[in-house]
């Protein structure tokens, strides 16, 4: 389908009132400092303070898969991983220890990705005091573009691990796709290069066959350096000049062409089957030319993008309320324009859905069914009204928030633009044109629909059909037959148009409101910076305010109380209490009603018990922070039963229940639960018989018994609230609730105690091995026990990086994890390791993992210890500029007495290596230690 210039026809043609001249380009970000070398090398460099202090560094190249010969599948993703394995200025793994100097940790600060055609380094969130760090991180990058050694011995290292990556990623669906990828491509590359690449060459290909990919394609004219934060821009482009000064570009250097995807006369039909596969997955996509790259910096573009995202939001809500009936055949669906599947020369308009037992063909029926709807009768006025009106919320809350963007953000945006010219317009201009463009008067219902009849087809050109199965005995099938049969019957149905159900009220009847109450005492914390307010029904309202975002207020409320005041018989209840109230509505509104009639406003709210608490949690922008008071005074006071709703979230969990045992994942992470916790029946793994034991009315119950005492709680509000306005709101919708009687909470059985293990073997179609590793002790809730805990087990994360990824090749990922937990009056410290292994390695690995812990309560690397300091202060820093590390920090406070923020630095300071060791000794002394093993059954 030929749609790259279908907007620009209807707006001229349907509307008669805009024309090309009068939209012009899209304006670009002048603080971008924008080059490019003479070899071909472009580079961005932005200068963005937020958060301060720090930068992040990018090397985008061109090229990825697609580019590989048949002999090379799998060598872009592989040269990605070597990139780590060596360099110029970094021999062997030198540079992962490198970064952490800097105070940059290997997988959450330095990173990258490959795609089909693009492969991008990060280097992220670099301290910025040190200009010699900074230039060195150019330098990584520089060494990333042309320097890699690329060493025999380390190529053979790294065979294993990626080999591992593979079988960790080889999932039901991943499967299917090896299988039937070429059939979504007829004639076309696209069909035959994973990235991931095929396990016979990654296994066995010669070195040279690497080196060569890399000297073809890693050059500067494929390449873009992109610097933002906290830097000087003049400096940076100096030596971003000086050092690729010298990179040159062969004379007959191979050019990157974009490969094609043929158009299609006939609707394709895709089967695919999978033992794994716990429940069917159907679809479909209508192929259309994707929006020229070329032509992405007019106004159109924005135009365009605008169109078909409304159109899906549209469409969305109409199959999540399809989804709330008790005969519709699938449990969720969604539909989206963008990319066909891995390419991005085509586009697609697609929609899919998970289909219920035996309901394949049916949930395909529905699915095509709405789209045909929309295509015969577009959408109504009030659901564009609503969702226009979304829309502008949306980015209204992200220009408040200009200023405070972060570098990740601005790092993809200028990645995009040059790998495929997405514009970079400035903030201030993104929003002002795409209001203009929302609110133009042209850009209305009758304008989207007939972009919609574009998008959406009835023809079999460039038409894509597939339905994905469980593999099982005896079971039958769809055909392709079958799938053809039901596409045309739904082209033959009389479709009627959709009926918009719309509740027009209030939230709230502000007339049954009770009397508003009254604070009647203030007092000020200056060490933490917090307000506490006590409300007339002896509430107390803790208030942070803060500038770290402009768009957010977040909010919560805790009392004491919680799951464990509730026995074995309301187990299943417990278990999925916050998914069932969720699912509820409020006060008139079912929840469907309660999505619609919160159309443009940015605030939720919700519910939740853990086993100690019950809570209220939600967020919102400043303009919405009344509708979000009213969201909790409506979860306090009037949940309402949705019988439509429980049962599409019922129907919705069987399915993914009934066949979760067929992932060996799932089957580990309930072996895991079990063994940790002893069995105990309240922390059970959730099964078919916890749906089968669960009462709505009792949950309800739960419900009014756990939130009837709203003064008890403590409410926390943090962010960029105005407290002149919001204190009438805190009066008018919490200390208005009623008192209530205080509560307090019941222990709870917790982890279990002594040595346990719990070893076992699974079949599984890939071959699969993981294990982890916990170890607890009682501790005293203190600043220094959460931070040497922390600690702990960061250097433990280095250890087995070093000893099972880089020297063992037995793992891709492995680390682990250590936190000084609350529980009620009591607290426990808990490390813990997780490991994906190479099977063949397993013993191995298993072996390593309790020799790091072991060692490590003996002596700690002097220098592990160092950067693992300087990484936490850091963190530290970023973190304090967040209002969730707010929340958390006055939540401690209130609940325990204990400042976790005042002296975290120096605390972190004083760590030294034997302070290290000998709280791991502590732990490990204890003697509780759980370890779960998975091997593969031969």
């Amino acid at each position: 389908m030929k749609i790259k210039h279908l907007f620009l026809i209807v707006l001229l043609f349907v509307t008669g009132m805009v024309s090309a001249q009068q939209m012009g380009p899209i304006p670009v970000n002048k603080n971008v400092r924008q080059g490019k070398l003479s070899n071909g090398l472009t580079y961005y460099i932005l200068h963005n303070e937020w958060p301060e202090h720090v930068a992040n560094f990018y090397i985008a190249q061109r090229v990825g898969s697609i580019q590989e010969n048949d002999n090379q599948r799998g060598l872009a993703h592989f040269l990605e991983h070597m990139a780590f394995n060596g360099s110029e200025h970094f021999p062997d793994s030198t540079l992962l220890e490198f970064t952490r100097s800097l105070g940059v940790e290997f997988g959450s600060n330095l990173n990258a990705y490959t795609s089909i055609d693009q492969t991008v380094y990060r280097i992220c969130d670099v301290p910025t005091a040190r200009q010699t760090a900074l230039d060195s991180c150019l330098l990584i990058l520089k060494d990333w573009s042309n320097g890699l050694t690329l060493a025999d011995k380390e190529i053979d290292k790294e065979r294993g691990v990626i080999h591992q990556e593979w079988q960790l990623r080889r999932s039901p669906v991943m499967r299917i796709y090896d299988d039937v990828l070429p059939k979504f491509y007829p004639n076309s590359k696209y069909g035959h290069r994973m990235p991931i690449g095929l396990m016979s060459i990654v296994d066995k290909f010669p070195y040279q066959d690497l080196r060569d990919y890399y000297k073809k394609w890693y050059r500067p004219d494929n390449q873009c350096i992109i610097v933002v934060g906290d830097v000087d821009v003049d400096h940076t482009e100096n030596e971003i000049k000086k050092l690729w000064a010298n990179a040159t570009v062969p004379a007959n250097a191979a050019q990157v062409v974009e490969e094609a995807v043929p158009d299609t006369k006939d609707a394709i039909y895709v089967f695919g089957k999978d033992k794994e596969l716990p429940y069917s997955q159907v679809g479909f996509s209508m192929k259309h030319d994707a929006f020229p790259d070329a032509q992405k910096g007019d106004m159109y573009y924005y135009v365009d993008s605008y169109a078909k995202n409304i159109i899906t939001m549209m469409l969305n809500q109409r199959l999540a309320e399809l989804a709330q009936k008790a005969d519709c055949p699938f449990t969720g669906a969604y539909s989206e324009d963008g990319d066909y599947m891995l390419s991005k020369p085509k586009a697609a308009f697609s929609m899919a859905a998970d289909a219920k037992e035996g309901k394949d063909l049916q949930a395909l029926a529905a699915i095509y069914r709405e789209a045909q709807r929309v295509r015969l009768y577009g959408f109504t006025a009030g659901e564009y009204d609503r969702m226009k009106s979304e829309y502008l919320s949306q980015i209204e809350s992200a220009y408040v928030n200009r200023n405070k963007v972060k570098n990740a953000q601005y790092g993809d945006e200028l990645r995009d633009h040059y790998l495929a010219n997405e514009p970079i317009p400035s903030k201030e201009d993104d929003y002002q044109i795409m209001k203009q463009l929302v609110e133009m008067p042209a850009l209305n219902v009758d304008v989207i629909n007939k972009y919609a009849q574009e998008l959406i087809t009835d023809k079999d050109s460039n038409f894509v059909v597939y339905i994905f199965a469980q593999d099982k005995a005896g079971a039958t099938y769809p055909t392709e037959a079958q799938m053809a049969q039901t596409i045309n019957a739904v082209r033959a149905e009389k479709i009627e148009p959709y009926v918009d159900n719309v509740k027009q009220e209030p939230l709230l009847d502000e007339k049954k409101l009770p009397k508003a109450g009254k604070i009647v005492s203030e007092k000020e914390n200056k060490v933490l910076g917090y307000k506490e307010l006590t409300l007339s029904n002896g509430a107390r309202v803790i208030l942070k305010k803060t500038d770290f975002k402009d768009n957010e207020i977040q909010f919560q409320a805790l009392a004491k109380g919680g799951k464990g005041l509730y026995g074995k018989a309301d187990f299943s209840n417990l278990q999925l209490f916050e998914a069932v109230i969720g699912y509820s509505g409020l006060g008139n509104f079912s929840r469907q009603e309660l999505q619609k009639a919160l159309s443009g406003k940015q605030a939720s709210m919700s519910c939740g018990l853990s086993n100690y608490y019950q809570s209220v949690g939600g967020s919102c922008v400043p303009k919405d922070i009344e509708t979000m008071m009213q969201l909790l005074y409506l979860n306090f006071t009037n949940v309402a039963k949705d019988e439509a709703s429980y049962k599409a979230m019922m129907a919705q969990m069987e399915l993914a229940l009934k066949n979760k045992d067929l992932s060996p994942e799932s089957v580990f992470s309930d072996s895991l639960s079990l063994t940790i916790f002893g069995h105990e029946a309240r922390f059970a793994p959730m099964t078919l018989n916890t749906l089968k034991n669960v009462n709505y009315d009792r949950i309800l119950q739960i419900w009014k018994e756990r939130f009837a005492n709203p003064g008890q709680f403590v409410y926390y509000f943090v962010g960029n609230f105005d407290e002149s306005s919001l204190r009438p709101l805190i009066e008018k919708y919490i200390a208005s609730l009623p008192k209530g009687k205080a509560e307090n909470w019941k222990d709870v059985p917790s982890y279990v105690n002594g040595k346990v293990e719990n070893k076992f073997t699974r079949k599984s179609e890939t071959p699969k091995a993981i294990a982890f590793e916990f170890w607890h002790a009682p501790m005293a809730y203190t600043l220094e026990g959460d931070v040497l805990t922390d600690a702990a087990a960061q250097v433990l994360s280095m250890v087995y990086l070093k000893s099972i990824r880089e020297d063992a090749s037995a793992a891709y990922s492995v680390g682990a994890g250590g936190k000084l937990r609350r529980l009620g009056n009591k607290a426990v410290a808990i490390v813990q390791s997780y490991c994906p292994m190479d099977p063949e390695k397993a013993d191995l690995a298993v072996k390593l993992l309790a020799e790091g812990m072991k060692d490590n309560t003996v002596k700690m690397d002097a220098d592990k210890v160092q950067k693992v300091k300087d990484l936490m202060l850091k963190n530290a820093e970023l973190s304090a500029k967040t209002n969730s590390y707010w929340m958390g920090i006055l939540d401690d406070y209130i609940w325990s007495g204990v400042d976790f923020h005042t002296n975290y630095k120096k605390t972190v300071e004083a760590i030294t290596p034997a302070k290290l060791a000998a709280h791991l000794k502590q732990i490990l002394a204890a003697g509780n230690h759980a370890e779960v093993v998975m091997t593969p059954a031969k």
